[in-house]
């Protein structure tokens, strides 16, 4: 007798034996600058997280991009929302702020670069080749994110929210302040750490998309299925997304929600390195 499998049902079987959709290529013609040297992912991990300082939010700007000015003038705005994404290979790295980051995956892979508050457009997006690792550099008062993803779905002029979120601002004084978040998702580990020579850092490398509980799945527009959100707008939990990851990843590595942990590090000259194993773009 034949039975048809609900989509709950296949669900429940793992995304693992459902199809992946093909992921894009970079653009026509790439020309990225040399690599970067390839980070000892192992010694970045061996550093004992109680020697240096977490935060659960610390000076982290996470979503607003307005400033408190004037009664008479309002909240002004600190940039204007991208219009038109920019293109990198990999910026000049002049020991400025920035971000290096490592594709750790089995291709070339897109990421995305937003402003807080601007989820229709990214700013900057960049293409790295299989183990190569290039730099992105951003400009002082930078808050926004970095996803990874393709781009018929993330320059298609619609917020592509559901994924890993690096999240980075820079204070005042010049300090960058650094996150992993789970919180729209999980489409993938990824690991950052200060480029200051503290040894802080945050996030995981190891798989999670597999074998999580029915009702912890979500599908990105291009076909991908992930790991839900674990916070709705309104702030309600979806809490078997957030157990699941709680279960593999502990509190105080990510954000699994805004509640728990203390997953924010600083870095004293602003920059971070960033590693992305194999997820799901």
């Amino acid at each position: 007798m034949f039975y048809r499998l609900s989509s709950l049902a296949l669900l429940a079987l793992g995304v693992s034996a459902l199809p992946s959709p093909q992921v894009d290529g970079p653009p026509a013609n790439p020309n990225p600058p040399p690599s970067a040297p390839h980070p000892n992912i192992g010694a970045i991990k061996a550093v004992d997280p109680k020697s240096f300082p977490s935060y659960h939010t610390g000076n982290l700007n996470r979503e607003n991009n307005v400033t408190t000015a004037s009664a008479a003038t309002g909240p002004q705005k600190r940039w204007a929302c991208s219009s038109s994404s920019i293109l990198t290979w990999g910026d000049s790295d002049n020991g400025g702020k920035g971000i290096q980051i490592t594709n750790a995956d089995n291709g070339w892979r897109g990421f995305y670069i937003y402003h807080n508050s601007c989820d229709y457009v990214p700013w900057k997006y960049i293409w790295i080749d299989a183990g190569a690792t290039q730099f992105v550099s951003l400009p002082d008062g930078f808050e926004g994110r970095i996803q990874r993803g393709v781009d018929q779905t993330m320059l298609s002029g619609s917020p592509q929210t559901l994924g890993t979120w690096f999240e980075i601002s820079f204070d005042g004084a010049g300090v960058g302040w650094g996150d992993t978040s789970l919180i729209r998702g999980c489409d993938g580990a990824a690991l950052l750490w200060s480029l200051d020579g503290s040894g802080a850092w945050k996030g995981f490398t190891q798989n999670v998309l597999e074998g999580a509980p029915e009702g912890s799945y979500d599908m990105k527009n291009n076909g991908q299925w992930v790991i839900k959100a674990t916070e709705n707008g309104d702030g309600s939990i979806n809490t078997a997304p957030r157990d699941w990851l709680i279960s593999q990843i502990g509190t105080d590595l990510a954000y699994v929600d805004d509640y728990h942990g203390n997953p924010v590090i600083a870095s004293g000259n602003g920059r971070f390195g960033t590693y992305w194993p194999a997820g799901r773009p």
